[in-house]
């Protein structure tokens, strides 16, 4: 672990001093660089687009700030921690192998790279993740133009992609040095649990119930939402694409089973029956039981996804 850190410390430094900044960024050194960034990290925290993120990092991400003494403007800049101090923990947050751009049979079951690593596994109701990431693609990011029926059925990053990254990551759990699994419907009832026991698993000092209590005042929905429209980080990750439209927000409505708003009760059916179908059961908080039992029992016959 120390020779590691040291041997992460020097190169970064090295290559600050000694390399030009255009030969950094492309390239076989890029490609060098990101191996040795990826092999340098002590944990990854990994979740699907729109599972909480946001939410959590800004929170763990106080935490950090206030117990190293950090001072930073951004508390969502966790990645980054580790070049202010050594004794920070390398800390990662990824998506994976960006399964919101793929049709789940494309999506990566291959979590090899991973095995030496620890991994904090955060996910949300593929429900809700759907409805989110559709409004994100939509208006933040305009790679999409259809209407959320239309994207629930036809399109990449849909429930089909969302399921096969849960279940991915259900079966790669046990090969990999250590995992732990949170949920966004866990951070609604109790943060302050979550925030624990998180901090526990990536080897930071034990949080305080005062330090507790300002981490989730500050990443509250509404702080955060002031923070959005003020541009409070300076940073695009938390900055509205159109101040005017409220589903262009980062921070958008901070809601546990809200898609039941989005979906008629037919498509709600549909979606699902294809989870009682296809989740693994390590999620089976995300299963409706009425469901399960239908398509059990009565031979549900699933509508083709494309892809």
């Amino acid at each position: 672990m120390q020779l590691r850190t040291g041997l992460r410390d020097f190169s970064f430094s090295a290559g600050e001093l000694l390399l030009p900044q255009s030969i950094k960024t492309k390239g076989p050194l890029l490609a060098l660089r990101r191996a040795a960034s990826f092999w340098a990290r002590d944990a990854f925290v990994l979740s699907y687009p729109k599972a909480g993120r946001t939410w959590f990092r800004t929170m763990i991400g106080y935490i950090i700030n206030r117990q190293y003494e950090l001072a930073t403007d951004n508390p969502m800049e966790i990645q980054h921690f580790w070049k202010l101090s050594s004794r920070v923990p390398n800390i990662a947050f990824t998506h994976d192998d960006n399964p919101n751009l793929k049709f789940g049979s494309e999506v990566d079951t291959d979590k090899a790279r991973y095995a030496s690593k620890r991994i904090l596994f955060l996910t949300r109701d593929p429900r809700d993740v759907l409805v989110s990431y559709y409004f994100d693609a939509k208006n933040r990011m305009k790679v999409i133009d259809c209407s959320l029926s239309d994207y629930l059925r036809t399109q990449r990053g849909s429930i089909d992609a969302i399921v096969a990254f849960y279940n991915a990551w259900a079966r790669a759990r046990t090969r990999v040095r250590d995992f732990q699994w949170i949920s966004y419907e866990d951070m609604h009832v109790s943060p302050r649990t979550v925030l624990k026991k998180s901090a526990a698993f990536l080897q930071l000092p034990p949080p305080d119930d005062a330090l507790l209590d300002r981490a989730v005042e500050f990443a509250s929905f509404e702080n955060l939402r002031k923070i959005e429209l003020a541009d409070g980080f300076g940073h695009k990750r938390l900055r509205p694409a159109d101040p005017d439209n409220p589903d262009s927000f980062k921070v958008r409505r901070g809601k546990a089973g809200g898609y039941v708003d989005y979906f008629s009760a037919d498509e709600i059916a549909f979606i699902d029956d294809y989870i009682a179908r296809h989740l693994d059961p390590f999620f089976d908080i995300y299963q409706r039981p009425s469901c399960r039992d239908r398509a059990n029992e009565n031979g549900f016959k699933e509508p083709g996804l494309a892809g």
